[in-house]
């Protein structure tokens, strides 16, 4: 990987509202994150997969954002309830890395309290669409898809990159993370991990 092109995108994310670090990851942190994640989903009494680590993977290149809560929210929801199997006309899907997923539940952004399907909030913040469920023996888990990062994919073109996707790390990759760059421990903050290939 090019270290103008690393530091020019480091450059670009740390004059973000809301960024106050950005660091490239060594290809031993990201191994040692997506180990990370595999262990804790594994250990999970709920179903959980982040899809969005696997993928980063597969990216050449990765950076660690450390944020504060004036970063912007993100523009889709970053937890969904689903269902995986056969494709069922007039549900919702959510199609990642070509797989397609039912959606029974999802992160509330928007005005998705006024849906005019039938919704059971679990909380303020997720909702269940009850009617999209194929039926109490399908399985189901919680899935967490990358999600784009404006910010980076408008300033794509002049840095050389594709494919950028952005993950949110579970707490215990949070905790690695945030020992491994000496990033503060305070709640008021969050890691985010932004990946991409070169064009």
């Amino acid at each position: 990987m090019r270290t103008d092109v690393l530091d020019r995108v480091a450059r670009v994310l740390s004059g973000i509202r809301g960024v106050i670090a950005a660091v490239a990851l060594d290809d031993g942190r990201r191994h040692r994150v997506i180990e990370l994640e595999s262990l804790h989903e594994r250990k999970l009494s709920l179903p959980v997969r982040n899809l969005g680590v696997s993928l980063m993977a597969d990216r050449d290149a990765c950076f660690v954002v450390l944020k504060t809560a004036t970063f912007r929210p993100p523009k889709s929801p970053s937890v969904y309830l689903v269902e995986e199997g056969e494709e069922r006309e007039g549900d919702h899907e959510l199609v990642v890395a070509g797989k397609r997923y039912t959606i029974v539940g999802q992160e509330v952004t928007g005005d998705i309290l006024r849906s005019p399907q039938h919704i059971i909030p679990l909380d303020e913040s997720f909702v269940i669409f009850p009617d999209r469920r194929s039926g109490p023996n399908v399985p189901c888990f919680f899935l967490l898809p990358p999600l784009p990062f404006p910010e980076l994919e408008k300033a794509s073109g002049e840095l050389g990159l594709k494919g950028v996707i952005s993950i949110s790390p579970s707490l215990v990759s949070d905790a690695f993370l945030r020992e491994s760059f000496g990033f503060p421990r305070s709640n008021s903050l969050a890691t985010l991990l932004v990946g991409f290939d070169l064009a």
